[in-house]
């Protein structure tokens, strides 16, 4: 058996160290690596593969051999532990190259030409039918000068000693100790758009499909997960384009002036276009069916297009795991079959925060949330019985759903929930009929130890502490949320040990916890007064027709959602006494140079100090879907919040003046209403207005700490994740995205190790996985069992209009401003556009300001477009569900508030607003 030392250090006599492609074709994977050795074969059989040379095996080991670094392996090894393989790539990085090898390589790099070459590491066991040890080694691009090829080959030998490639090898083939490596210096091939192809869906296990991913500019973007991509799913036999989903694509990797890599903006027009043309995808897919049949089995094959030209950069048997098989059921437990069939799902205004498809971090954030705190929730709410965490919530095609019939199961313990149907036809839409529905739980609470009448007055009990201690535990949860604020910004969490670092995680998991459940109550007893508010407009008030609760003052302008608008504004006003900095926003288009500027002045700094800093303070941790901990809040990326400054101050708006006077209508509306009926049934309105009002500002203020609480984990997640990154494990921050938050808290409480834990497999497959749901047509808002057996909904005909659900009043006509990116197309809209938009939460208030109405595809009386809208004063119809996909940026249409129904004109001629 051959000693650690032999091993690291061949004595087979040394070959020749450097062939290019055509030479290479009597070469084995054991001299040239697999990468090499399946480039070679490519190139062999008239694929456009990019002109390049193999560095073979024997290289390496004449480096090794030469340069003593045998001995120092050896020895490195026998100490045994983690921190030596680290210690190992690091000599070899560090270690110059014997002059004739450095020579040899060098003199291929100048025989191949190239302005830039991309030099890829290429094992000995990667890349084979078996051992995928996909980004295990490193790959370095646009590299431009000699010297810094030769550092990069080193780089690439080093690689081999990566920790996480180490762990791969040890799981999937028995032993450790890496061979040998070699290394591939290629043309760099620039292209337009590039990306990776599946020759069967790996998703989905399609054999008779192919999948082809393609984003604009790098590849290395795509497969980070830093920018977005196209998809294209494609049928086999006959070889035909099946669907395709275009995304906007705000960023690329591009090749900078200076040779460097880097993220750049994309216009809005080039953002928007398909990477690929359907000729371009079916002249791809035909290449990728050639490719398959040459090696007899599935290929996962990275490509690029310059202009209309092909080229394969590598391929490699698709090694992925098993696809997740789809019944349409978001159950995450075993239910009876017959309650399953039965149970309604709905994913329409979940907790607020739960909007949009979420990422693979998200779901499992989500499902934190399920098992570790949604339970104790209930305990404020007065439930005596807290069920079964399984049956909470739901998952499907990355959106989250409530099981709506097992919580109006629960809370029917409760006086106010013994008619479940209030709370099913609440979360409910056109797409099911709830009518005759039937809950499988049970119409009726049950259980074996807590009688009715035990569990009311336990709920009575709880509402009357709830009623006496509101006010007080409101008071402590916003004082908290601003210490933890406070505490959060002077700590450095780079500066903390593994240990601190679990300390701080637990501090955080703890408050997140806290914050929820001291916001539930809030937020049940809002959507029930509501609730109660409309059945009296409804018996009290019929002539005055359907949702009259809406046209009726609350005042709730001081909303602390509300606030953050006004607030914005305060930031705009303020410019007045930093003149610099107001001509910067005046007359600097691109935000990102704005963000550069400001602290390199003193009028800027001190800007950012006084003003800026304060405004965090209030309303930094906001963000786009808060409970996706992969979005940055404010205060993480002031982008968006510099936008909409410098968006105010060119469209000069007052914010102040718009709420004052919806305000002053709705409150003159509201007297006229009220006036004619009896004194105690209008005393009766004015109190149940009252309490509404004072609850949802409540609401509004802890919800605060609630998202502060997850800004808290988001900071701790990022940190894990910056230092995976740092390791290696991670090829960008970005990836954090398709990591399990689950597998994160093992991570940070040393439970298992970081590369078995986040295996680049794993990550590849959830990257897959959450492009596939992005690529695929929103799922139902709400269905009975299935997600299958929900009726797909109708586009409607010619002569019909979208109809929706009408939740603030008004009529209003204008031009559509679709917006499916907030942070990247906020600064498009124009004063008093529509926002058409597929959602939106807390962190669209301030385009409100700006807008004359706004449409939605999901949505309810109590969403957060409704809710501001009113206070706005300004048109909303929501749940229209096809909005996004019907009507375009430029569209003309009209908007009825009362009757939900959307007038689109695509062909209209400009005219003035009626």
């Amino acid at each position: 058996m051959k000693s650690q030392l032999e091993s690291v250090i061949s004595l087979a006599p040394v070959q020749q160290w450097v062939v290019d492609f055509a030479g290479g074709t009597d070469l084995s994977i054991q001299q040239v690596g697999g990468k090499a050795f399946n480039l070679i074969r490519l190139k062999q059989h008239g694929f456009a593969v990019p002109d390049g040379f193999c560095i073979n095996t024997d290289a390496y080991q004449y480096f090794i051999k030469e340069t003593g670094l045998g001995q120092d392996i050896y020895n490195l090894l026998q100490l045994g532990g983690d921190t030596v393989y680290a210690k190992i790539a690091a000599l070899i990085r560090g270690t110059a190259m014997p002059e004739p090898l450095a020579e040899a390589i060098t003199q291929a790099y100048h025989r191949l030409g190239a302005e830039a070459v991309a030099v890829r590491s290429s094992g000995v066991d990667e890349d084979s039918a078996e051992y995928s040890f996909a980004g295990q080694h490193d790959t370095f691009l646009n590299i431009g000068q000699a010297k810094a090829m030769l550092d990069s080959v080193r780089a690439c030998w080093a690689s081999m000693w990566n920790h996480s490639a180490l762990v791969y090898r040890a799981r999937q083939m028995d032993h450790a100790t890496p061979q040998a490596i070699g290394v591939v210096v290629q043309q760099m091939i620039n292209g337009d758009t590039s990306g990776v192809a599946f020759s069967e869906n790996p998703v989905l296990g399609q054999t008779d499909q192919m999948l082809i991913e393609a984003c604009i500019g790098l590849g290395e973007g795509l497969v980070s997960g830093r920018v977005v991509s196209d998809s294209y799913l494609l049928e086999k036999t006959p070889l035909r384009l099946r669907s395709c989903q275009i995304n906007h694509k705000p960023t690329a990797l591009l090749r900078g002036a200076g040779g460097e890599t880097e993220e750049r903006e994309l216009d809005a027009a080039r953002a928007g276009q398909p990477a690929l043309s359907e000729p371009l995808v079916l002249e791809l897919a035909s290449q990728i069916m050639q490719v398959e049949r040459l090696y007899g089995c599935p290929q996962d094959i990275e490509w690029a297009c310059l202009g209309e030209r092909f080229y394969l950069l590598q391929s490699r048997p698709i090694t992925t795991l098993p696809p997740v098989g789809d019944n349409g059921s978001p159950h995450v437990g075993q239910p009876d079959e017959e309650v399953a069939d039965r149970i309604l799902w709905s994913r329409m205004d979940i907790g607020e925060i739960f909007t949009g498809r979420m990422t693979p971090l998200g779901i499992s954030f989500a499902k934190y949330y399920q098992y570790k705190v949604h339970r104790d929730c209930g305990i404020g709410l007065g439930l005596l019985d807290l069920g079964k965490q399984d049956e909470y919530m739901g998952y499907y095609k990355g959106h989250v759903y409530l099981n709506v019939a097992y919580t109006a199961y629960l809370l029917a313990q409760t006086p106010p929930g013994l008619d479940q149907s209030v709370f099913i036809k609440r979360f409910s839409s056109a797409e099911v009929d709830v009518e005759q529905y039937l809950n499988p739980y049970g119409e009726s609470h049950r259980h074996e130890r807590h009688t009715p009448i035990k569990t009311h007055l336990y709920w009575l009990a709880k509402t009357v502490q709830e009623f006496f201690g509101a006010k007080r535990r409101a008071q402590a949860m916003v004082a908290s949320r601003y210490q933890e604020y406070d505490r959060a910004l002077a700590q450095d969490l780079t500066r903390l040990s593994m240990v601190e670092l679990r300390e701080e995680m637990t501090h955080c998991l703890e408050y997140f916890k806290a914050m929820h459940v001291g916001y539930m109550p809030f937020y049940i007893n809002a959507f029930g007064l509501y609730g109660v508010l409309e059945e009296l407009c409804h018996a009290w008030l019929p002539q005055e027709g359907k949702h009259l609760q809406n046209r009726l003052k609350g005042d709730m302008s001081n909303l602390r959602t509300v606030e953050s608008a006004r607030d914005i504004w305060r930031l705009c006003q303020a410019l007045d006494k930093y003149p610099e900095v107001k001509t910067l926003f005046m007359l600097q288009a691109d935000i990102g140079r704005i963000a550069t500027a400001l602290p390199a002045s003193a009028q800027g700094r001190d800007y950012l100090a006084r003003e800026l800093e304060p405004f965090m303070r209030e309303n930094g941790v906001r963000g786009r879907e808060e409970m996706e901990l992969s979005y940055p809040r404010w205060v993480d990326d002031p982008t968006y919040v510099l936008q909409m400054i410098k968006t105010y101050l060119q469209q000069g708006y007052e914010v102040e003046n718009k709420l004052k006077s919806s305000g002053h209508s709705r409150g003159i509306d509201t007297d006229r209403l009220l006036d004619g009926l009896p004194w105690y049934k209008r005393g009766v309105v004015k109190t149940v207005i009252r309490m509404y009002s004072a609850c949802s500002r409540m609401r509004e203020e802890t919800r605060m700490s609630m998202i502060t609480s997850i800004w808290l984990l988001r900071r701790m997640v990022y940190e894990l994740g910056r230092r995976l990154t740092e390791q290696g494990v991670l090829k960008h921050i970005d990836e954090i995205a398709y990591l399990d938050f689950s597998d994160l808290l093992l991570h940070a409480n040393d439970y298992e190790d970081a590369a078995s834990l986040f295996s680049r497999n794993k990550i590849e497959q959830a990257r897959r996985q959450h492009y596939t749901y992005l690529d695929q047509a929103e799922p139902p808002l709400t269905f009975i069992g299935s997600a299958h057996s929900a009726v797909p909904v109708k586009p409607p005909m010619a002569g019909e209009h979208l109809q929706g659900l009408g939740t603030s009043s008004g009529r209003v006509s204008g031009r559509a401003r679709l917006i499916t990116d907030l942070r990247r197309e906020a600064g498009q809209l124009q004063k008093g556009e529509l926002i058409v938009a597929r959602f939106t939460d807390a962190s669209w208030t301030p385009l409100f300001a700006l807008a004359r109405g706004v449409v939605t595809d999901v949505g309810s009386m109590l969403s957060h477009s409704s809710i501001v809208a009113r206070e706005f004063g300004i048109p909303s119809v929501v749940n229209t569900k096809l909005a996004t996909v019907l009507i375009k940026t430029g569209d003309w249409i009209t908007i009825d508030g009362d009757s939900g129904v959307i007038t689109i004109e695509t062909e209209r001629e400009e005219r003035k607003p009626c």
